[in-house]
Order: structure tokens, then sequence, then C-alpha cells
């Protein structure tokens, strides 16, 4: 890989080159502005003091018909050291004067008018580049010279060097600056995305088994700031993702244990019998111990499925009396089996506008659960009132106060004093779904032993609506 790839590939790298770039574009530009621009100063002053030259010259000559000569008042053209130039013609071409640094040579006669000046670069008698103003003087009517044409040249060798210097000391500064702002660049980079360095290798050595980490994004500069917190967020359902995962795969594990063992026991007993009656049984209770499992791996998929936000409220009017009716009709069957009586108390219709699936498995978890874990001839007391809060009360003399805060957990083992253990897994669904719902579900142990389990926060429908 070439040196220009690795600058390409590196984030410091394109910042860098692109700042190089960038700096080395404005002073290349600044350096050929300020040679036009300084350039043009010079040559301006130049033909500035050319042209008052050129004007006294002709002021002298036009007032000396045949003693033209102006090198007696004005020295500068009187030496052949001097480098200042001027030379006389008349209408007809002919050399009146000239200076005497031009060592008896012409000057090259250029184009000249009588509006005013015009300048012209141009090699001089002794050989070296000059400048030369030039142009035409009338006289007065009567001068047998007709007109004057008035040349004053300098020679420009020394103003080019001067100009060269002061472009090399441009170039100098130029690359000096360019080289300091790289350098200033490259350091302010390295410093500037020092953050970004420590994220990466906070990432590096993250620890994707602490449930509790956090990416610490405080540290990095506003600008990538939300970038960091959106990848944490990413990170975070990730993480949740996983965490689910693992819940799942171990409460899988961990609920359809007890059927399994009570399955492969049936199936043992059946296998060891040769009576039919007996058989038929034990198919029985293998048949009701799968039903057990599937609500099991339903309810956990469900539970999974909340959880990870796969499954969203989709609202509309639901009639909750209707729907707790329904949910004590499907458990008429299992309460009586056990003695167990089931009041509803609900005198009328209420509305709400919420899921009616969701609020469907809320109530046959919440309802189910009520009784599942109420001991033999309880009264499990439900109650509907006008604002849409639903309560759900079953005696549990197996609980005790310290157990409630921890009947949301699924793997709470709580002695029921009729099937054995309870898992919590019901109330745990039934949790995730209110959550789901934007509901509130409660969940106290009164003083006569009964737990009361209250659901509030539905969303009532309009009067028009109602009406409707």
């Amino acid at each position: 890989m070439s040196l220009l790839d690795r600058v390409r590939g590196s984030l410091r790298g394109r910042l860098a080159l692109g700042l190089g770039a960038g700096a080395l574009l404005v002073l290349t530009l600044s350096v050929v502005a300020l040679h036009v621009l300084i350039r043009g100063e010079l040559y301006e002053h130049l033909d500035e003091d050319l042209g008052a030259r050129m004007h006294a010259v002709a002021e002298y000559a036009a007032g000396h018909s045949g003693a033209e000569n102006v090198a007696e008042y004005m020295p500068q053209f009187r030496t052949r050291a001097h480098k200042d130039f001027f030379q006389i013609w008349d209408a007809g071409g002919r050399t009146l004067s000239r200076s005497d640094s031009s060592a008896g040579r012409d000057l090259p006669r250029l184009a000249a008018v009588a509006d005013g000046p015009t300048y012209h670069d141009l090699v001089l008698p002794d050989g070296h580049r000059g400048r030369a103003a030039v142009r035409v003087f009338d006289l007065p009517n009567g001068d047998r010279r007709g007109a004057l044409t008035v040349m004053t040249a300098a020679e420009t060798e020394n103003l080019d060097a001067l100009e060269s210097r002061i472009h090399f000391t441009l170039l100098v500064v130029a690359v000096a600056t360019v080289a300091a702002m790289l350098l200033i660049a490259t350091y302010s980079i390295g410093r500037g995305l020092r953050p970004v360095d420590d994220f990466a290798r906070s990432l590096e050595v993250l620890d994707l088994e602490d449930t509790k980490m956090r990416l610490d994004v405080q540290s990095l500069p506003n600008e990538l700031r939300p970038v960091g917190r959106s990848f944490s967020g990413l990170l975070d359902r990730l993480l949740e993702a996983l965490a689910r995962e693992r819940r799942y795969a171990r409460n899988v594990a961990h609920e359809l244990r007890n059927p399994l063992a009570e399955m492969r026991l049936l199936a043992d007993v059946g296998a060891d019998s040769r009576e039919a009656e007996t058989c038929q049984a034990v198919i029985r209770d293998i048949g009701a111990s799968a039903g057990n499992m599937e609500r099991i791996v339903e309810a956990l998929l469900a539970l999974t499925r909340y959880e990870a936000g796969l499954e969203a409220p989709q609202p509309e009017p639901v009639e909750l009396a209707a729907e707790l009716r329904a949910q004590l009709q499907s458990v008429a069957g299992t309460a009586s089996q056990r003695a167990l009586v089931v009041t509803l108390d609900a005198s009328r219709e209420v509305w709400a506008y919420t899921d009616s699936a969701l609020v469907h498995r809320l109530f046959a978890n919440l309802v189910g659960n009520a009784v599942a874990h109420s001991p033999r001839g309880a009264t499990i007391k439900v109650a509907l009132k006008d604002g849409g809060e639903v309560t759900i009360a079953n005696p549990a003399p197996h609980l005790k106060p310290e157990d409630v805060p921890q009947l949301g957990e699924r793997f709470l083992r709580v002695d029921d004093g009729n099937h054995g253990t309870h898992a919590g897994l019901g109330l745990s669904l039934s949790l995730a779904v209110a959550k789901v719902l934007g509901l509130k579900l409660a969940l106290e142990l009164r003083n006569d032993g009964c737990l009361v389990a209250t659901l509030s926060g539905f969303r009532g429908l309009d009067a028009s609506f109602g009406a409707g």
C-alpha cells in the first residue's frame, strides 16, 4: 500500500491532507495575487516617474528650439553610468536631442500619440531591459519642428531583481507557513480525535457479560456525542436482545423440566400397566402435561416478543366487562373441579380504547393465575369500576408480605399449598403486557390474606363515540 493510500485510509490523514491542500491552495493564490499586486504597484510607480520626466523634458524642449538637450539641468541623463535615458524627435523623425547615457545610440522609436503617454517594455541602448514612456506633444503654429515626440526610459533590471527577491521571500514564507500549518493541523487533529481513540479503546475492552455496562459518551466532543449516544443505544439494544435470548433459553429449560419429568413418569407408568383404563388415563395426563408445556412455551414466546417490542398495540374499542365475562367462562370448568367460586362485579358496560388481543391475554393471565393458585373452595372476586379499573382478589394464604415485590420474578419459587410451587411466570407476562399497553398493574397482599391485582390506566372513549 502506497503512502497516499495509507493517508486516504486514515481519518487523521484525510483531515491533514485536506487542511494541507487547502492551505497550499490558499497560499498559492495569495502568492499569485501578491505577485500581480506588487508588480503592478512597482511598475505604476515607475510609469508615474517616467511620465513626470517626460513632461519636464517636453516643456524644456518646446521652449528651446535648437537647444533641446535638457541634460544640463537633469543630471540623471548626463552620465553614462546612470540608467535613465531620453530622446526627442521632430515631426519628420529627426533626432533633436538624446541623453548622454545613450552613448550616441538611439532609443527605438515606438508608437506614440498626442492624447497621452504610452508605456512600453524595450531593450535600452546599453543592452539592458528597460521601460519607456513616450508621447507626441503639439507645438505652436509656425514652429518649424512641427511636433515633438519625447521618450523617457529607465532600466528595470534592478526593479526585476527586487521583485524576484520579494517573490522568493514570499515563497519561503508560504512554504514555512504550509509546513507549520501541517504540523499544527497534525497535532490539533491528534488531540481532537483523542476522545474517539478513547471511545474505541472502551469498545475493545467492553464486557458483553456485564448487563450494567454503559458506554461513557459524555467525554466525546459535542459533534460526536449524538453518534456515541446512538451507538450506545444500539449496543444496549443488542445486549438486551442477548439477555432476552439467554433468559428465554433459561426459562424454557427451567419451566419445562417438571412437565417433561412428569410426562416421562406417566409414560413409565403407562408402559408398565396392562389395563386399558389406566393407559387411557395416563394418555390423558400426558396430553394435559403437553398442553401445559405448550402454554408455557407460548407464554415465554409472548413475553419475549413484548419485551423486544416486536408486538405493538393496535388500539380499538374494547368492552372490558364482556372480555372479563369471557375469561371467567373459560376457567369455569377448572374452577368447578376445585370448588372455586368466581364472582364478577360489573353492573354496566365499560368501553376502552386499547388492543383487544393484548387485553385478552392480560385478563387470561390474571384470571388464570388467580384460579391456579387459590386454595380449594376459595372465592375469587373480580370487579370492574366505571372508570375502567379492574381488581382481581384471590385468597393466598401461602404468601408472605415480603413475597409480593418478587411475584413478578420468573424464577421465584413459593410453596402455594396446593400445586407444589408457584413460578411467577403468569404475573411476569402480565406485567410485561401491561407495560406494553401503558397500564399500571399493582399487587397487594391484604391483611385478610387475599392477593389483590389492580389494573388501571385504560383510555376511555369520548362521549360522541360512545353515543354512536
